[in-house]
């Protein structure tokens, strides 16, 4: 029995995305209320925090990262383990005055670097990532991620697992962002990600693997 169907799961992960950020871009803004007279009316955005808040909408960053084959399905035998690089381009699309989640924010990561076992081989490629800030704690804020992108890796030369060029990553995490201070912080992140090529080259067994990153973030001051 395979662990997961990869069609199904890259799907699964799709309607989430699509649905999460629906739901909270649609949604009607907390920051109003209705007065008596039944007109709505922008209630006052509670004073910015010292650290998370006061952000403008772009923010840049970059992160290293580990990732290991799990080696639980019947086919996951080659303990794949990749380093990988990524930079990071992120647009908050729309922050929550009253609501445990903070933002919603759409961020575009670079992927650069490749397998070092069992055999050395490149990894170049995008993914687009959904992410969803909690409230800060401290210096401490957390956040959940989801999304998936597309890479380009010989690495179907050396293991059974993949097949064929082109890969896809659906993907999802948790995370925390310790800010030093304004504007400036260190992530800490973990990802659980699926590479298949989704029957592009069959059989297309795919593998599933687990991720962990150490980065730092740096949000553009607002106007």
């Amino acid at each position: 029995m395979r662990l997961i169907s990869r069609p199904r799961f890259a799907r699964l992960v799709a309607w989430i995305v699509f649905a999460t950020g629906f739901a909270l871009v649609c949604a009607p803004s907390a920051a109003q209320t209705a007065t008596s007279g039944g007109r709505a009316t922008e209630r006052p955005t509670p004073p910015h925090t010292a650290y998370s808040s006061h952000c403008g909408r772009w923010d840049f960053g970059a992160q290293v990262g580990y990732t290991m084959e799990y080696g639980l399905n019947w086919h996951e035998v080659s303990h794949i383990q990749m380093l990988i690089a990524q930079p990071q381009l992120g647009y908050i699309v729309r922050d929550f005055a009253h609501s445990p989640v903070r933002s919603l924010e759409i961020i575009d990561e670079g992927i650069l670097g490749g397998a070092v076992h069992p055999r050395s081989s490149y990894l170049l490629g995008d993914a687009c990532i959904l992410r969803l800030s909690g409230k800060e704690y401290g210096r401490w804020v957390p956040f959940v991620d989801a999304g998936a992108g597309v890479q380009r890796t010989p690495l179907s030369k050396y293991v059974p697992e993949v097949n064929g060029y082109t890969q896809f990553t659906p993907q999802g995490g948790i995370g925390l962002e310790y800010f030093l201070r304004p504007q400036r912080a260190i992530v800490f992140e973990w990802r659980t990600v699926h590479m298949s090529n989704a029957d592009l080259v069959p059989p297309n067994m795919g593998f599933n693997s687990s991720m962990l990153t150490v980065g730092f973030r740096w949000w553009k001051k607002p106007n």
